[in-house]
């Protein structure tokens, strides 16, 4: 009596496994967009790091020309996301877009004097790269610019 259960679960399994979509190989409309290099040599361009400082003392006007520098060095989703962000009308929608961006960069080589920061008050928290100095805060500029710690 206690295979019934056992029975009926492996074949409900086998079924919905049955149905699941199969992959047949990749075709144009189904592969996502995969992010490539971002830079030719794998290392976070400076211009990424002069927006994050731009932030921090809430510098508009120089974040966007950081942002759009970063655009046009860059290519795949990382472009995308530092157009998003230089295309931004306010500082609360370009800090929104550079946490996308930030999650991107502190995946990448960074340069011997840098390191991944961290604000765990942020959306939830959020990560960005700066110089290992004092922290200066992207997400809360001159607010809480000291808000967060090096994570490495």
């Amino acid at each position: 009596m206690n295979r019934i259960p056992f029975t009926l679960g492996s074949i409900a399994l086998l079924v919905l496994l049955g149905c699941a979509p199969k992959n047949e190989g990749p075709s144009e409309a189904t592969v996502p967009a995969t992010p490539t290099a971002p830079a030719p040599d794998g290392v976070l361009p400076n211009s990424y790091m002069d927006a994050a400082a731009a932030l921090s003392v809430v510098d508009l006007d120089k974040a966007k020309v950081s942002l759009t520098k970063l655009a046009s060095e860059t290519t795949g989703e990382m472009q995308a996301k530092a157009q998003t962000a230089a295309n931004a009308t306010d500082v609360v929608a370009m800090r929104a877009s550079f946490k996308e961006l930030s999650a991107i960069a502190t995946q990448m080589h960074l340069p011997a004097d840098y390191a991944v920061a961290f604000c765990p008050m942020y959306k939830g928290g959020s990560k960005w790269v700066q110089k290992k100095d004092a922290i200066a805060n992207p997400y809360y500029g001159k607010t809480m610019q000291t808000c967060g710690s090096f994570v490495n």
